[in-house]
């Protein structure tokens, strides 16, 4: 099935990333590119009026194949969510690191990450995967190449096998050998969502790559829409429990290794490894409450880890090189940048009122009757990632009354985290807006049409 509401915006950015190359300035391609995914929200937001009352969720048939006008719930927000990752990116981004083709490269990757959110076959799926790898890799190579960098190689060395999985995994679905098909596509979304011990390729990344591109490329997490879109409800037996309990041992260990890091890139990393683990758990929970606590939990890392590792990036390029050994920071001289930051921080591990408090708590009620035990993992990471957050948050914003003369937030940096913010604190207060009609699966080869009721198991 095809869902037109995410491909329009796929267009909108595609076709501004070519422009984008082209600017002589990195300021001016900073300022098309955010111009780009304004447009593209705008777009989204007036078909979304438009469709929503007549023919929400309706389909039609279209040259032979079905076409959903508009989505509900997750569906519908998702491709909200990824273009304000986009804003984030784009509109955070220091120009000394993200030149105009650095930027195209961003808006290309949300674009496919879009289209991603527009398919549901394996197959459209796979081809998308591979685009999203070839985009990331041909730009990390070319900043390596210009600035003799090392971030391109362990990308390729992990996500390279990974696509070979997809494509293994798709062409099992397709000749019927599902349960190679299952564990091939399980195995490369566990490489691409950074699950120990498949995790080596990002926190390398992150400390390595201009953190715009490592956004565009993580936050939108197109392994959990793969997991939604070809497994759907894929509960119950030794796989799925499995999985389970890979993602939560991955939710623990990267919140204490994040607490342990002397840089706050690595610290970021780890945070957005143990905010992964614990989604790839609760996709594998059996109660629709856990799974509902996913989705949502998916949505808040796109969200509120973006703003969180731009304000860094926007921090790093005032300061340099932030260092979590001594604190250096001043809060009276960027106030703005540090509540914005710790808010972000907080909403990632459950701050109350916001979407993420929600998603957490969904997570926890979820996996408390089917993982008695392996459910206490998901508060252990929570407050290990608390820490990490308050760590963070007072040796870069306290601890000196001098400072280097540094500015704060700048208009266009305060009305991108305003809109993230907003989202997490509407979400909060209506979180059907973000998960009406849960998270059943759009339809696929593996499912057949949408709405299934039948429940895939690896038995």
């Amino acid at each position: 099935m095809i869902r037109v509401q995410p491909l329009l915006a796929a267009v909108v950015l595609g076709s501004a990333a070519h422009w984008v190359a082209r600017c002589p300035d990195a300021r001016q391609a900073r300022g098309l590119a955010s111009g780009a995914v304004g447009a593209a929200l705008g777009v989204l937001a007036v078909v979304s009026l438009v469709l929503h009352g007549s023919v929400d969720g309706s389909e039609v048939l279209l040259w032979g194949r079905r076409v959903q006008l508009a989505g509900r719930g997750w569906e519908a927000s998702a491709p909200f969510v990824d273009l304000l990752v986009a804003a984030l990116a784009v509109g955070l981004a220091p120009v000394a690191s993200h030149g105009p083709r650095t930027l195209a490269a961003i808006l290309r990757l949300i674009a496919l990450a879009l289209a991603f959110l527009g398919m549901s076959e394996p197959l459209g799926l796979a081809a998308l995967w591979g685009l999203q790898f070839v985009v990331a890799a041909g730009e990390l190579r070319r900043l390596d190449e210009a600035h003799g960098g090392s971030a391109a190689k362990p990308f390729v060395r992990y996500q390279a096998p990974a696509l070979g999985l997809v494509v293994l995994g798709t062409l099992a679905l397709l000749f019927g050998f599902r349960s190679l098909g299952v564990t091939a596509w399980l195995m490369a979304i566990a490489v691409r969502e950074a699950v120990i011990p498949f995790h080596g390729w990002l926190p390398t990344l992150i400390a390595r790559a201009p953190l715009g591109l490592v956004i565009a490329l993580v936050a939108p997490q197109p392994g959990v829409y793969a997991h939604l879109a070809v497994f759907g409800d894929m509960t119950g037996g030794a796989l799925a429990h499995g999985f389970a309990a890979v993602g939560a041992f991955t939710g623990v260990l990267g919140a204490a290794l994040g607490v342990v890091q002397n840089d706050a890139r690595r610290a970021a990393g780890w945070l957005i490894v143990s905010q992964t683990g614990l989604i790839a758990f609760g996709l594998a929970n059996e109660s629709q409450v856990g799974r509902l606590g996913a989705v949502l939990s998916w949505q808040v890392m796109a969200l509120a880890m973006s703003g969180y590792t731009m304000t860094i990036a926007a921090l790093e390029a005032r300061r340099g090189t932030l260092s979590l050994r001594v604190p250096g920071g001043s809060f009276a001289r960027t106030p703005r940048m540090a509540v914005a930051f710790l808010l972000l921080g907080f909403s990632s591990v459950a701050l109350p009122l916001t979407l993420g408090f929600v998603a957490e708590d969904l997570l926890v009620q979820g996996s408390v009757a089917e993982f008695p035990h392996v459910g206490f993992a998901v508060i252990l990471a929570t407050a290990l990632n608390g820490i990490n957050v308050m760590r963070c948050f007072f040796v870069l914003f306290s601890g000196t009354e001098r400072h280097t003369g540094e500015v704060d937030l700048t208009r266009r940096e305060v009305w991108a985290l305003s809109l993230v913010l907003g989202a997490l604190l509407l979400g909060g207060v209506f979180p059907r807006l973000f998960v009406a009609g849960g998270p059943s699966p759009p339809g696929t080869a593996v499912h057949g049409h949408p709405g299934s009721p039948s429940k895939v198991t690896d038995r």
